[in-house]
């Protein structure tokens, strides 16, 4: 209601007459759309840990991780061998297998006995033969933004497809990036309802390290093409205006050669992510995948079980020409109150802060994030690939 006043005359007028009835809409879900099970893996031709994670679907409105523990996870192929997993993290499961049990050509599917004993099984999938990842490189471009006269110069990447000869024609690319990032102090006075000095200064925790995948999908099929062979196929990109750049940048590209079951369903997959929000940021409620609870049919079960043969590689970046950098660190010290400390609650401790040195005697309250790089959600453990000099 918005109260209007006209010579001493005051007028109630409702806000709809103002601005048009506005009503919320809450679509209607299947409730059974928010607690299905959703399996997901993966077996690749490398020796090593082949890994299969079993959870729940969440509400729309939270979405959210919900593993499943204590399920039987085994893995079977089309040579007659299985393959016993064992969880490692909640609903995360996982089995050490050897080169020869990982060959182009053989067919895998997975089974999952939960501890309700309902039975979840996918299909067969043949890995299909790749060739090795090509190359990944990058050309600076200029994308408009909301101002016109404005443009933001970005690193696109990409990446070319060589795979003439007996080579799968579908394929997917999986990006994992790794940024160096720092605090701009460290820690040297703190407030726990004492002042304290720190001497030396602490910076232990000033140097950190992030991890994430990329979001978005990257699927490629050249069945149309006359050759198996695309060239610039565009992948994500970055700029300044992070702190990916700040100091060391790196990319893990994972190559991977899909049958065409699994690639119908992450083309499906980055229609729908690509398009509305990213990978990580929904469930692929509308999306058909390779498993079914054999108990009980009528149950849907998420998820997709494939095979896929991998070739990656890891790239470096350091002081891009071109590329300028304006990222914003977090820090923002702030003035100490009227009432000193007695404005600062238990709760709150401690407090770090420093002495402004152009302003004699004048003290900055610090925020955690100018004295600890973990508040950004890094850690200062070193990745075991990060070199010594950048």
């Amino acid at each position: 209601m918005v109260v209007v006043q006209i010579k001493n005359i005051v007028f109630l007028i409702p806000l709809v007459l103002l601005f048009g009835c506005i009503k919320s809409f809450t679509p209607k879900i299947d409730s059974n759309a928010e607690n299905k099970y959703v399996v997901s893996g993966l077996i690749t031709d490398k020796e090593g840990w082949q890994e299969v994670e079993v959870s729940r679907s969440s509400p729309i409105q939270s979405p959210t991780i919900i593993p499943v523990s204590g399920c039987q996870v085994s893995v079977f192929d089309n040579r007659g061998n299985i393959f016993e997993l064992q969880e490692y993290l909640a609903g995360r499961y996982q089995v050490w297998m050897k080169k020869a049990d990982l060959l182009p050509g053989t067919a895998y599917r997975v089974t999952v006995l939960t501890k309700d004993g309902e039975t979840l099984e996918s299909g067969f999938d043949t890995m299909s033969k790749g060739p090795v990842l090509d190359s990944v490189y990058y050309n600076l471009e200029d994308l408009p933004t909301s101002n016109p006269l404005i443009s933001n110069r970005v690193m696109q990447y990409y990446v070319d497809l060589n795979a003439m000869g007996d080579y799968s024609r579908f394929y997917k690319w999986d990006i994992m990036e790794t940024w160096e990032y720092h605090a701009p102090l460290a820690a040297e006075n703190y407030y726990d309802g004492i002042k304290h000095e720190i001497i030396p200064p602490d910076s232990s925790n000033m140097v950190c390290w992030i991890t994430k995948p990329v979001k978005n999908v990257f699927t490629l099929s050249t069945v149309s093409l006359s050759q198996n062979v695309y060239k610039k196929y565009k992948l994500h990109t970055i700029d300044g205006t992070t702190s990916r750049l700040g100091y060391l940048y790196t990319i893990l590209v994972r190559q991977l050669a899909l049958s065409e079951g699994a690639y119908n369903y992450w083309e499906q997959m980055r229609i729908n992510s690509n398009e509305q929000g990213g990978l990580y940021e929904k469930q692929p409620f509308a999306i058909k995948g390779n498993l079914i609870n054999a108990s009980n049919p009528e149950k849907e079960v998420l998820g997709y079980f494939y095979a896929a043969s991998v070739s990656d590689r890891r790239y470096f970046y350091h002081d891009v020409p071109g590329i300028e950098l304006n990222f914003y660190n977090f820090c923002s010290p702030y003035e100490l109150g009227r009432k000193g400390w007695k404005e600062i609650y238990a709760w709150e401790y401690p407090v770090y802060f420093y002495y402004n040195k152009y302003e004699f005697g004048a003290l900055r309250l610090l925020n955690l994030e100018c004295v600890d790089c973990r508040a950004l959600g890094g850690t200062t453990v070193k990745p075991d690939f990060w070199p010594l000099q950048p």
